[in-house]
């Protein structure tokens, strides 16, 4: 290549509406026609030789509206598919903040409970107390029980929070 620029032609793009309406016409040699006459008069052809010369021909009847053409179609297709595809991506982008969001906080809970769980079961005589307390809900049913239970872990956890900070 030598640096000379190509020339592309730009070609045309057809309208995507339908074309123009056509109606097929006879048009009768031996009108009365005076141009006609004139010429079947200067080519010596008889008029009274007794034959009807017809000749078809189309007409355009209507010509179709300026519609938009395929090479528009397609721009205006190409961008919704760019903007599509665009929202989409932001969507499935937002969809895995929010997986890892989610994912990171019930990690967090989870190291929370493991480290109460550690520390409950640490002492036996808590884990003795806890496991009679629930044995007991367990048989008599009694209504704010699991209320109890869950006050009396938190404060046993609260317990072993301020030992650990003294020692």
């Amino acid at each position: 290549v030598t640096g000379a620029a190509k020339t592309r032609d730009i070609v045309e793009s057809h309208s995507s509406e339908p074309g123009p309406d056509f109606v097929l016409t006879k048009f009768n040699l031996s009108g009365h026609c005076p141009l006609v006459e004139y010429y079947l008069r200067e080519s010596k052809l008889a008029r009274d030789a007794g034959t009807a010369k017809l000749v078809s021909r189309k007409e355009i009847l209507s010509y179709p509206s300026e519609g938009e053409t395929y090479r528009q179609i397609i721009t205006r297709s190409r961008k919704k598919v760019k903007a599509i595809t665009k929202d989409m991506n932001s969507y499935w982008n937002e969809c895995h903040r929010s997986h890892v969001k989610t994912m990171n906080d019930n990690l967090a809970e989870r190291l929370e409970f493991q480290q109460k769980s550690a520390k409950l079961l640490e002492n036996h005589s808590v884990v003795g107390k806890l496991a009679e307390m629930i044995v007991n809900d367990r048989l008599h049913n009694q209504a704010g029980a699991n209320t109890k239970i869950a006050a009396t872990i938190d404060s046993l956890i609260a317990k072993n929070d301020e030992t650990d900070d003294k020692a």
